[in-house]
This record gives C-alpha cells, structure tokens and sequence, in this order.
C-alpha cells in the first residue's frame, strides 16, 4: 500500500534511420536521473560527450574536461518532462591557473573544480490502498550534490574525479506521515587525451560504489533493509573536427553491468559565428538541437535547446540551457 559525419546532413540522416533501434531502458534501478543526459548541448548530440567534456557539463561526463575550461561558466538547465516530473540542474566550473615566475622556467600544472545541482522529482504519485480507494497522493525527490577536480600533468592529457552526494526522499509516508529518506556516496574518475587539436579521446567510470541503503524502522516495527546499487557504468568515446573546422562528431561507446553495451553518436555545426545545429542518436533514440551566443550585459551568453526523443512511444522531452561565460 505505501510502495509507491562527413557531413550534418548525413549524420542527421543516420539519426532518422537509426531511431528504431532497441536498447535497454534507463528508468530501472537506482540513480536513473543521473542516466538522462544533462544540459541542453550535450542531449542534442545523443549524449557523445566523453571525449568533448567542454563547460560545466564536464563534471557529469568527464571530470578531466574541468582543467580545460579558459573561463569560468555558469549554467542553468531546465527539461520539460510529463506525468508531473521536474529536472533541473545549475552548475558552475571555472579553471585554477596558477602563477609562476617565467623567469625561473618553472612550469606549473593547470587544474580546475566545478560544483553542481542536479534535481529529480515527481508530485501527485496516487496512493491507493488495497480496496483501490484514493486516499493520498506522494511525491518523491531525487539530489545530486558534486563537487568535481581535474589537472593536467601534460598540455594533451587531463585527468579528474567527482564526488557526489545523493539524497532520496519520500516526504508524509507511513502511518505518522513520516518522511523517509537515504543518502549515498558515489564517485566518478574521467581522463581526457588530446594528441591533436582536431582530436580527442575520453574515458570515464561512474557510480563507484554509489548505493541507496533503505530501512523501514519509520514504516513498520519490523526494521528491514533494503541495499539498491547503482549500475557502474564504463564509457569511452572519440571526437574529432576533422577535415572540416566547423564540423564537431563524436561518438561514445558504454557498458554498464546492468544494461551491456550501448553506443551514441552526435554532431555540431557551426552554420554562422554564433548559430549551431546539433543532432545526435543515444542508443536508437534520435535527439536534435542548436544553439546561439550574443552579449548580455557584457558577458558572453550561450541559448541552447534540444529535442529529445524516447522509445518505446514515451513522450518526447524539451531542454533548454542558458550558459553565462563570467
């Protein structure tokens, strides 16, 4: 009772044709908020963003991209989700450039570190009880809290780590409408490799030792518990401007104990200066996007909005991103 490309045009083709492919579905077991995607740019290129890693958005696919960052970014992202869902994320990551004398020859070791938000919940969940009566409705909300940190011990490698903090909670549950929540550690490990300006290759494991450990000493007298583990999942991916600048392709390949293998493909042309149009396949589900950057109040300001399909006849998700470089 209480359970609750050679060229855009082609690959943008490859999408289409590619989008009845089958694969596993993100929304069983623990932590699939943190399974979604993240950020507008990155969502539109079927989630290829291992070996991109570039902005805030590195914190939650590679942390080596954070020592890479020139000027400190702040993003806000916001995805339009049905059956009464909210996903939000705000994050903000900046690069540590430290000072040396240039008369000593010394070199130094450049890093960086990003913290962020991201936020997962669902209201008016219809509790029934046995006779298929309504009597109350529940919510229940998910939070990431990171911290992340990288460096670069060479001018074409980088390596990095983030550190989440997880909370679940379940608010008015049980006979005293008490509120049951868990929290949980995790820990991400990234390293990003670029030999060529054009070119780039990224690896990262996630969830390390992430879990949720419920008991229900607040539900029934009987205390029980309950382990859920959070699927560890291994991604690899390659990116590359090549033959054509304004061209960026990606492609990651990942595998997960739980879900096998899975692969992505994305996309990014520059058309102007400042308009992009991105498009992207996230195994079998096609997603499209774009962007545009302009001045606001001095700063450069990125809009960016992606279209996200979803299989099995899910309905499909709108994201949009705002981007302030500081």
């Amino acid at each position: 009772m209480k359970k609750i490309s050679l060229s855009f045009l082609i690959i943008t083709l490859a999408v289409i044709l590619l989008a009845g492919q089958a694969g596993a579905v993100d929304g069983y077991y623990a932590g699939s908020f943190l399974r979604m995607g993240l950020g507008a740019r990155a969502t539109a290129m079927g989630n290829a963003f291992t070996a991109i890693a570039e902005g805030t958005l590195a914190s939650y696919y590679n942390p080596a991209g954070v020592p890479m960052l020139k000027n400190p970014q702040l993003t806000l992202s916001y995805r339009f989700l049905s059956l009464d869902r909210n996903f939000n994320y705000i994050g903000f990551a900046t690069g540590i450039r430290p000072k040396i004398d240039e008369e000593s020859g010394e070199t130094a070791i450049n890093g960086g570190i990003a913290v962020s938000w991201i936020h997962a919940g669902v209201d008016n969940i219809d509790g029934r009880d046995f006779a298929g009566n309504h009597y109350q409705d529940f919510s229940n909300g998910e939070n990431s809290f990171a911290f992340s940190f990288g460096v670069m011990p060479m001018k074409s490698l980088s390596i990095g780590f983030t550190g989440r903090v997880l909370y679940n909670r379940f608010p008015d549950m049980g006979d005293g409408n008490s509120t049951i929540s868990t929290t949980a550690l995790g820990l991400d490990l990234g390293v990003l490799f670029r030999p060529l300006e054009y070119l780039s290759f990224g690896a990262v494991v996630k969830n390390i030792n992430a879990k949720y450990d419920w008991k229900t000493d607040k539900l029934w007298e009987r205390d029980i518990e309950k382990i859920d583990r959070f699927p560890m999942t291994f991604r690899f991916g390659v990116a590359a401007r090549y033959p054509y600048p304004w061209l960026l392709v990606a492609a990651d390949v990942e595998n997960s104990e739980l879900f096998g293998w899975r692969f992505s493909l994305g996309t990014e042309a520059q058309l102007m200066e400042k308009i992009f149009l991105r498009a992207g396949i996230n195994d079998g589900a096609p997603a499209f996007g774009g962007g545009y950057i302009f001045k606001l109040l001095g700063r450069e300001t990125q809009v960016q909005y992606a279209f996200v399909t979803k299989k099995y006849n899910a309905d499909s998700e709108h994201i949009f991103s705002w981007v302030i470089v500081l």
